[in-house]
């Protein structure tokens, strides 16, 4: 059998070329053609020279050629799945087997412990011991690490597991996505798909990807020119351009659904103006004048060119060429737009679209010509003003053209190379319009991923604080295991804090809104995660209470959803806002300080030991290792995301010089938790296991 293609690689390769391909408007070759006249529920009625118009039993459409190129390269990708897949179903994997390695969040037979990547990886690895071919990994990594392949739906079906992995790779929204991956299914089925990947025309598509029509950097910049910052919301992607910005010339503009040319080039405004009042006498009309000769004044509203951020930053960028001396390099401007994503781009940029491209050292490579309105600002804003590194200039452009002069002069637009165009843009956010490949190619993509940013937020409810970035970590790992994407997970900056603390109200109106109207919604809230003390669903309305006919955030239901998740209080928190303790399980309370530790069990066995380890160490080797490694699995410690007591060790704890393990038998016991935690372990023990104990903590 065929051996296999790294995934990952291929992915990766599949995903560059699409980025970078040629996306004018594309040629298909006539025998492709002529073979290719159907793909799922859709026929093909016609072939236009750029487009194809298809119909099916509902919808009559036009779509561009580009599409059927890019199902073309996703067709590349869906076809090594099915490799992977056909080669497991020789070697007899069965539904259970790939269920096992990576279980539907929905599996109620197969435990949460079950469900960890340590384990899933164990069970491919089994599953495959004795398999000796090259691409054994590749087959484990298939199996387990979804993450790594773009993975959604579980291998195991049939019919549609191999469609997020696909449509990740074209990087399409909305409508297109079905369309084509409908066009990816028709190809792989069908025998023309070599018809296309060997035409002249597919060399056309795939040749720009080393082309000059890439973004490149100048040759002294630091930064790509052209970049958008993209990840997460709250992933700090602003911040990251504030950082690398500082103390440079930066002008800012926000994209949304109004915004259009106008309002990002410039427009005609109203404005006052003083001008003289005149009058007619006879035929002709003469200046008003007061007893003292003077012309008189009035202020009236008229019309003029108004720049707007990009020619603000058009202008200042040039300014800052005609302030430097030859041979010296000036300084940069930057031109940031947020949320780029939300508003329609192709009619925002217009023409200047063709300016995005840009050469070698920097500057466009294909200067437009300024309207004349445009043209009246641009040469009133560089009267007077000249450029000493002209000549260096007017070197990268043919045709012995002055085209230093055609700009200042305001008859053509050229970006300099010391203009940067940065943007942002959130993952998760629904695109309004469309941004096409075309556009995307012109710029770098900046990944911005969720981390720690270090900043020890924490919320605070009801007293008791709750580490921001423990519950960042767990609610994470809900919402890809909900939306299978990484889209919809909250970065560190989604809620800001104030003074360290993120209050409950905040909690509840940005960060509890938001997962329960963007994120679980489509998912209907299943699990323990989204229960309530009484085991019907925690609804978002049950966060606020009424009290005197004012409304309150329900501080309780916030504790029960974060207990949901195994999240506990600090430590630190609990020592400096409880007066009466907190509630645990079995109706105990911790006091406020805590200087003892003891346990008693009812055949008379004390356990006081003389550090708060010790004693919770021998408690849980009393009660029986074994049966305290079952119930632990369930009570992870989400300072690091890992189970209290368990048979495997994990990185986040041995790669941290805080916690350590303590073996006992076959389980390994965290060494380094805060004493509520231990003790809140412990009552836990206690209530499941009934075991009578008498707990003394102070």
């Amino acid at each position: 059998m065929e051996e296999l293609l790294d995934l990952g690689v291929l992915k990766a390769s599949l995903s560059e070329l699409i980025a970078h391909s040629n996306m004018d408007d594309c040629v298909l070759p006539d025998k492709f053609k002529a073979k290719f006249r159907s793909f799922g529920d859709y026929k093909i009625e016609q072939y236009n020279l750029y487009t194809l118009q298809v119909s099916s039993r509902k919808s009559l459409l036009i779509i561009p050629n580009q599409w059927v190129y890019i199902a073309a390269c996703c067709c590349q990708y869906y076809i090594e799945l099915m490799k992977y897949k056909n080669k497991l179903e020789a070697l007899g994997f069965t539904n259970d087997m790939y269920e096992a390695c990576h279980p539907s969040k929905d599996n109620g037979d197969i435990s949460e412990d079950q469900k960890t990547k340590e384990v899933c990886k164990e069970k491919a690895e089994h599953y495959l011991e004795n398999y000796d071919g090259a691409d054994k990994e590749f087959l484990v990594n298939f199996l387990w690490n979804y993450e790594y392949w773009g993975g959604g739906k579980n291998i195991k079906r049939s019919n549609d597991f191999t469609d997020s992995p696909v449509l990740n790779i074209a990087n399409t929204i909305n409508a297109s996505s079905s369309l084509i991956g409908a066009i990816v299914k028709g190809l792989a089925n069908q025998d023309c798909l070599n018809l296309l990947l060997e035409s002249e025309e597919w060399k056309s598509f795939e040749g720009s990807s080393a082309s000059s029509h890439a973004p490149k950097k100048t040759s002294e910049s630091k930064f790509p020119l052209q970049q958008i910052f993209y990840g997460a919301p709250g992933t700090g992607k602003s911040h990251a351009i504030n950082e690398l910005t500082a103390g440079k010339d930066v002008i800012r503009t926000t994209f949304h659904p109004d915004t259009d040319y106008s309002t990002f080039v410039g427009a005609y405004k109203p404005t006052t103006k003083p001008v003289p009042v005149i009058t007619v006498i006879g035929t002709e009309a003469v200046p008003v004048r007061d007893k003292n000769g003077k012309e008189m004044m009035e202020d009236k509203i008229v019309y003029e060119y108004v720049s707007q951020a990009f020619l603000q930053a058009y202008v200042a960028a040039w300014r800052k060429y005609c302030d430097v001396q030859e041979g010296e390099e000036p300084m940069d401007e930057f031109l940031v737009i947020e949320e780029i994503n939300r508003g329609n781009c192709a009619q925002i940029f217009g023409d200047l679209f063709q300016l995005l491209d840009r050469g070698d050292e920097g500057f466009s490579e294909y200067p437009i010509k300024a309207d004349s309105d445009m043209k009246k600002l641009l040469e009133k804003e560089f009267e007077g003003l000249e450029i000493k590194n002209k000549e260096g200039i007017n070197a990268l452009f043919k045709g012995g053209k002055d085209i230093v002069a055609e700009v200042l002069a305001g008859d053509v637009l050229l970006l300099p190379n010391n203009l940067y165009i940065w943007a942002t843009m959130n993952t998760s956010d629904q695109s309004l319009f469309p941004i096409d490949s075309a556009f995307k190619r012109r710029w770098d993509w900046n990944y911005v991923p969720i981390s720690d940013a270090g900043k020890n937020w924490m919320i605070e409810v009801n007293g008791a604080q709750y580490d921001w970035w423990n519950f960042l970590e767990a609610i994470n790992d809900k919402v890809y295991h909900a939306t299978y994407s990484e889209d919809k997970k909250l970065g560190y900056f989604f809620c800001k804090a104030k003074d360290g603390v993120i209050s409950a109200d905040k909690f509840v109106s940005k960060v509890i809104f938001y997962l329960w109207n963007d994120v679980f919604k489509d998912s209907e809230f299943e699990g323990d995660t989204f229960k309530d003390e009484d085991g019907e669903k925690l609804s978002f309305d049950k966060f606020y209470s009424v009290e005197n006919n004012q409304v309150k955030v329900n501080g309780t239901k916030i504790v029960k959803f974060l207990s949901n998740l195994n999240l506990e209080p600090d430590s630190e928190a609990d020592e400096d806002n409880s007066e009466e303790g907190v509630e645990t399980e079995g109706d105990k309370k911790l006091p406020k300080t805590s200087k003892v530790f003891s346990v008693e069990f009812p055949d008379g066995t004390v356990i006081n030991e003389n550090n708060k380890f010790d004693t919770y160490h021998k408690t849980l080797s009393k009660i029986g290792i074994e049966q305290v490694e079952k119930i632990a699995a369930e009570m992870k410690y989400h300072r690091r995301h890992t189970p209290l007591v368990t048979k495997s060790k994990y990185e986040a704890i041995l790669n941290d010089p805080t916690f350590s393990y303590v073996q006992e038998g076959d389980c390994f016991i965290i060494k380094g938790l805060n004493d509520i935690t231990m003790y809140n372990m412990v009552m836990l023990l206690d209530n499941r296991l009934d075991l009578q104990l008498k707990v003394c903590y102070e």
